[in-house]
């Protein structure tokens, strides 16, 4: 009986080892940081989050059960939101990165992640002084963001970082269909550009003046509202969204150094449908506020050739948008 006994126990304590090594992660910061006490807290938090992730994706958890000393209440509701959509789990078990740091926030970058069966992107840590993680989100692809950090531009660093991070902001939102920040995103004057060819005529509104070509010029023009609703809709209707951008380029406005243009490839994919566009973004960008979006264009990428593909130049600003 007690051989019995002991078997039990052995079979336990073998079963809690197994499932303690397929979910552990362990992360180590090596540079970046200087203050030994805040790495070390850095570290141990963010290995025990991944681990909790990995732990209740394998046990297929509602939500994951994370605890307020290791991550703000921001950063829960983020990782909850995200969540909602499908289990995601860490996919390295020994994670060496460096930190980055952004006048009193850190961050560490290129976590690999696997997002329900097979879908697989990296995330992004943030850290408050006190090393509690305060944000959780999607990254660009890192050669993607190496290549627009990196790039000979008249844009200095900083605000190239500050675009790269408004860009993962951006598509983390619409993956987790979060409409009420990505409304805040779009100024209340937006003008959307997108969908089949309708009519030719010229587009002008109180804050910028288009100058399109005739094939630009016929697609279907909306407001943020009438944008929003539409996308309210979508967003009802779908069980998932995987977003991924490519082939990012950054310009800046010759005359209005706080307007940039930002052109991509857009690849999405739904539970209920799948398109490949090229995406443009006239954004302005202000000290101390939010980005805001002030011209969003799609066109098919299949269909739409080089010339025809909007940018900064498509757009004329009027000095009424500056004063917003």
């Amino acid at each position: 009986m007690k051989s019995k006994i002991y078997l039990f126990i052995l079979l336990i304590s073998s079963h809690l080892v197994c499932f303690s090594q397929t979910t552990k992660v362990t992360l180590q910061i090596i540079d970046g940081i200087e203050d030994k006490l805040l790495k070390t807290k850095m570290e141990q938090n963010s290995s025990v989050l991944l681990t909790k992730l990995n732990e209740a994706s394998l046990k297929k958890l509602e939500e994951p059960l994370l605890d307020e000393k290791i991550i703000t209440p921001d950063g829960i509701e983020k990782i909850k939101d995200l969540w909602k959509d499908g289990y995601f789990r860490c996919i390295k078990r020994q994670i060496t990165e460096i930190a980055v740091q952004r006048d009193d926030v850190y961050q560490i970058r290129n976590i690999p992640v696997i997002y329900g069966d097979s879908d697989r992107f990296d995330v992004v840590l943030e850290y408050y002084p006190d090393g509690r993680i305060n944000d959780f989100y999607i990254a660009l692809e890192a050669h993607q963001y190496k290549s627009v950090l990196d790039a000979t531009s008249v844009i200095d660093r900083t605000r190239r970082e500050i675009i790269l991070g408004f860009l993962e902001n951006l598509r983390t939102a619409y993956v987790k269909k979060d409409i009420g920040y990505i409304e805040t995103l779009y100024s209340d004057k937006a003008l959307i550009i997108t969908g089949k060819v309708l009519k030719s005529e010229n587009l002008t509104t109180d804050n910028y003046q288009s100058s399109l070509t005739k094939n630009q010029i016929e697609y279907q023009v909306q407001t943020k509202s009438e944008y929003i609703s539409k996308l309210k809709d979508v967003f009802s209707s779908i069980r998932y969204l995987k977003l991924d951008f490519k082939n990012i380029e950054v310009v800046k406005h010759r005359k209005y150094p706080n307007f940039y243009g930002i052109r991509l490839q857009q690849i999405w994919e739904s539970s209920s449908y799948k398109d490949d566009g090229l995406l443009f973004l006239l954004v302005q960008f202000k000290e101390n506020e939010d980005p805001i979006i002030w011209v969003r264009t799609w066109q098919d990428a299949e269909k739409t050739s080089v010339d025809e593909a909007f940018g900064l130049h498509n757009f004329k600003i009027s000095s009424s948008t500056i004063q917003n």
